[in-house]
């Protein structure tokens, strides 16, 4: 994988960025550089999170969530690792009731639980969570309060960390960091007005973006392969539609 440094001097390398081309060596850091070296060093962190952002369900952006509920309340416990929620997977939430048995919690929309459930929740009795919702500031609520420690699992999508440090690596798999050099090329074509470049890396940017999509979207995993198991419906005309078959 390609640390933010080394991308940084790939791009300067190769496009020659104030007058360098030394074969991927200059910045020797990206911290303090001025200048052209300082303007390659930003477009590269700009590019690294403009992708990042284009999706907020990127699977490689996807991580895990598990905590212990607190008996007799309904607030769930915030995530205690290092990742910032961005947005929940609401079809992920479980509750596990003992270490062979779990079920899913239903999520409810904020604007339906604040009317059908929250009126009566202050008089609850403690009792096993069936419901769970978002509120709008980020924090989740359950329909009732917990009555005992059951270990909540959900998954989530994180937000994006900038790059910041030499070593930082980006957030999308190895193979498509290229994506970044050529966003981040786009940028200086375009403060240099170098049509040519914006051109041949626009080009290759969108044929990139094309493939991560297709590896990292739910939904569009089969696009990038020759064969696949896809169902296919085919409608099938009823009698008298021949006519409208041909046209008349």
């Amino acid at each position: 994988m390609a640390t933010y440094l080394q991308l940084v001097q790939q791009l300067v390398s190769e496009l020659g960025i104030g007058g360098v081309n030394q074969g991927g060596t200059v910045p020797p850091t990206v911290v303090g550089q001025k200048g052209q070296l300082y303007n390659a060093i930003n477009w590269v962190r700009q590019a690294e999170n403009n992708v990042n952002v284009m999706w907020a369900n990127w699977d490689y952006l996807a991580t895990d969530y598990s905590e212990a509920l607190t008996i007799g309340s309904t607030a769930v416990p915030t995530h205690s690792g290092t990742e910032t929620v961005n947005k929940w997977d609401r079809d992920s939430f479980w509750l596990n009731v003992t270490a062979t048995s779990s079920g899913q919690l239903e999520f409810m929309d904020w604007t339906d639980f604040r009317k059908l459930i929250l009126p009566g929740s202050g008089s609850a009795s403690n009792g096993k969570p069936v419901r769970i919702t978002e509120k709008r500031n980020g924090t989740l609520l359950l329909d009732a309060p917990s009555n005992l420690a059951y270990t909540l699992t959900a998954e989530f999508w994180k937000e994006p960390v900038l790059l910041a440090a030499d070593s930082d690596l980006p957030a999308m798999p190895a193979q498509f960091h290229r994506i970044i050099i050529c966003e981040a090329a786009i940028k200086y074509g375009n403060k240099e007005a170098a049509s040519e470049i914006i051109q041949g890396m626009e080009a290759e940017y969108l044929y990139l973006l094309d493939k991560l999509e297709g590896d990292q979207l739910e939904g569009r995993d089969y696009e990038r392969m020759s064969t696949q198991d896809i169902p296919i419906t085919i409608g099938i005309p009823g009698f008298g539609d021949e006519d409208n078959l041909r046209g008349r």
